[in-house]
């Protein structure tokens, strides 16, 4: 205690208040990386990100057979912090079946001179969005949330240098992360370099340096066919869903594919209330810790507006 606080006793407690009081007020002040100071010393390998599987599938943007019930705004809005998402060719067309014309996007190739980049899964025909307006709001989250780090993961059938232009024409590019694909920085590091979004893809991305191959070095992953909810929720099953899929046995991050995969393609609500509990998520990514050796860095699910996806990731960050 200082000098000044040694006299009177009424004089050293208000002394002590006060200097609690300063220091909870730095504690309160001190800086978060999403969203807690505790993950500002971690490098990005040691901290669970929760995401989103074909996060731009959305049946609130009108997609058919989508994986997500909210749009990508709105699931950064929610905690979400990884997406996996797919680029796809398309052409603008519509048909008439008699009650006026209908506009839709036709899949194409890169043969196509007037193919523009749509964020589509599988055919742009059962939904798309241009990808420059889909990547626009995540600058946006990210300008406006400039302590926030993410990842991505493209299932990607375009040449590297499109979606490059694209990514810089939606502002995203100063956010990307461009440093070592297999050495990754502490939060707090890439925070303060403003790259704070690792980008990755399952094809080639060469000549783009900042665009890394997911599956070469990066990233390495569990199965993601999965047929049935006990096979991500009984116990007797856990460590056969974290065996190694796409990716090196040591690569520095790790996918854990948490959706399934019905024969008719589509994504049941029903079953990810069952599989995105915060109870069933803690409990398979700890097992793929013992499996596999380390703590998922994605956990992506479908439906991320079902059950609690973030709160797991929380969790398993050792925040509550």
């Amino acid at each position: 205690m200082s000098s000044n606080c040694r006299f009177l006793t009424s004089a050293v407690l208000a002394c002590a208040l006060g200097t609690l009081a300063f220091a909870g007020a730095a504690s309160a002040a001190a800086p978060a990386c999403n969203g807690s100071p505790k993950l500002c010393s971690r490098t990005l390998d040691k901290v669970v990100l929760p995401g989103s599987h074909n996060a731009m599938s959305s049946a609130s943007l009108g997609w058919g057979i989508p994986n997500q019930g909210i749009a990508m705004s709105d699931q950064l809005k929610r905690g979400i912090r990884a997406m996996l998402i797919d680029i796809h060719y398309g052409v603008p067309g519509s048909y008439d079946l008699g009650g006026g014309p209908v506009k839709y996007v036709q899949t194409t190739d890169a043969t196509n001179p007037n193919r523009q980049l749509y964020l589509c899964h599988e055919k742009c025909e059962l939904g798309s969005t241009p990808l420059v307006d889909g990547l626009k709001p995540i600058a946006a989250f990210l300008k406006s949330h400039p302590r926030e780090v993410m990842m991505f993961v493209n299932e990607d059938y375009v040449a590297p240098s499109d979606f490059a232009a694209a990514a810089t024409k939606a502002g995203l590019l100063k956010y990307i992360y461009k440093g070592s694909p297999t050495r990754f920085p502490t939060l707090g590091k890439m925070i303060d370099s403003g790259q704070r979004v690792v980008m990755t893809s399952e094809a080639k991305t060469a000549p783009v340096k900042w665009y890394f191959e997911a599956y070469k070095s990066t990233l390495r992953e569990t199965p993601y066919s999965f047929a049935s909810t006990g096979l991500l929720t009984d116990p007797a099953e856990l460590t056969n869903s974290c065996r190694a899929n796409r990716g090196p046995a040591n690569g520095p991050l790790f996918l854990m594919n948490h959706f399934i995969t019905r024969s008719n393609g589509i994504s049941y609500a029903e079953d990810s209330a069952i599989v995105n509990t915060k109870a069933a998520i803690v409990a398979r990514a700890k097992a793929c810790k013992a499996a596999r050796g380390m703590m998922p860095t994605i956990i992506a699910v479908n439906n991320v507006e079902i059950g609690d996806v973030v709160g797991a990731a929380k969790t398993l960050n050792g925040l509550g």
